[in-house]
């Protein structure tokens, strides 16, 4: 029994210690209704993973990467105006939508990145 009770504790332990690392931020220091919104909800909190990874991927494969984070920080403002976890994650999916096309196919690629 006392066996069960550490796995189950582990278990629980790296449940949380995952959940808290697939943020790009820090939730102790979230303020903004996004950022919070992220940290509570676990799809969301995938979503913003999702995205790191395939903007990493995308400015790594770009040739003008400083045009890249400049498109980036324009998505950024319009998904900071939603008021919704629906319009966050609807944010999300069309942006990750986007950045995978991209990583796709990033020579034949004409980007509509800004307003998606």
């Amino acid at each position: 029994m006392v066996m069960f009770a550490r796995v189950l504790s582990v278990s629980v332990l790296a449940v949380f210690a995952s959940t808290a690392q697939a943020v790009s931020f820090d939730c102790q220091k979230a303020k903004t209704f996004i950022e919070k919104a992220i940290c509570q909800n676990p799809d969301l909190s995938e979503l913003d993973d999702e995205l790191g990874s395939q903007y990493q991927m995308a400015l790594t494969n770009n040739k003008k990467p400083e045009v890249f984070k400049k498109q980036q920080l324009t998505w950024l403002k319009q998904r900071d105006t939603c008021q919704t976890v629906d319009c966050v994650k609807k944010a999300y999916k069309q942006r990750i939508a986007t950045l995978v096309k991209y990583n796709n196919n990033p020579d034949n690629f004409k980007p509509d990145m800004g307003g998606e």
